[in-house]
């Protein structure tokens, strides 16, 4: 086996704490505060889903200029960038909120980062590939293949 160190950016734990200190500051384009409740709940999943393909949609618009030719690659990957990480916000705002009824909201909601290290190796392990994360982020390789023994 073989762990691959990698940088030590971003994590899910700090975005999740960022959005939720972030929420209940977060003005609309009128100066007004955008939230009635300061955890986000007065938006349903629904409406959070609505803001993660809305930014998906903001991509796939700068997506198209690049491929037609109407911006080069250094202004697509700056924009690019940007959107993705917006679609990146809004869907750990909606892993965060989607557990929440219409009577009760969840204060936890779906830790992003766990599900999606679990989905990883169970998706490895399918595709049997020897490839997986390990409980503290880091990635490893093993030099058999999940399978082959």
């Amino acid at each position: 086996m073989q762990t691959i160190e990698q940088n030590t950016g971003l994590t899910f734990n700090t975005l999740r704490a960022a959005n939720i200190a972030r929420i209940p500051t977060f003005k609309n384009k009128h100066g007004d505060l955008a939230h009635t409740k300061p955890d986000g709940s007065d938006w349903s999943p629904a409406q959070w889903l609505q803001a993660v393909v809305g930014e998906l949609g903001e991509y796939a618009n700068i997506r198209k200029k690049f491929e037609r030719g109407d911006m080069g690659i250094e202004e697509f990957r700056r924009e690019a960038a940007k959107e993705l990480a917006d679609v990146q916000t809004y869907l750990d705002i909606l892993a965060l909120r989607c557990l929440d009824t219409a009577l009760t909201p969840d204060p936890n909601g779906i830790n992003l980062g766990q599900a999606t290290l679990e989905k990883f190796n169970e998706v490895s392990d399918r595709v049997r590939s020897n490839i997986n994360i390990t409980p503290d982020g880091k990635y490893w390789h093993y030099t058999t293949p999940i399978g082959y023994f």
